[in-house]
């Protein structure tokens, strides 16, 4: 029977390969040591941990698609970089994402 491992932000269905967004608060201490633990566990269950900060996922999204590809044997398709990018527009990373939680936010308090 399996047993819990982690819980990533992307999993690349198929594969073993966890994609996480990991912001400045990963490196403070607290933080990084239950992390660290983290990564042991997964390394021990033969999954694999890609970690991005913000500048790369705002910026290299293109080389981040185009590993995924080559992970999954399929060709380089402009149109999976366009969708990446509209991801990233619908976040909080984006106006058109993060201007109704900033509206929600307000009416909420």
């Amino acid at each position: 029977m399996g047993r819990f491992v982690a819980r990533g932000d992307l999993w690349i269905l198929g594969t073993n390969r966890l994609h996480e967004f990991d912001g400045g608060k990963h490196r403070e201490p607290g933080t990084q040591s239950s992390d660290l633990t983290r990564d042991r566990r997964l390394i021990e269950a033969d999954w694999h941990r890609f970690g991005f900060t913000k500048a790369q996922l705002l910026n290299e999204g293109g080389s981040i698609v185009a590993s995924t590809d080559k992970l999954l044997g399929r060709r380089w398709d402009p149109s999976r970089l366009r969708r990446w990018n509209a991801l990233i527009e619908d976040s909080m990373f984006g106006r058109p994402g993060r201007t109704p939680a900033i509206r929600n936010w307000r009416t909420a308090g």
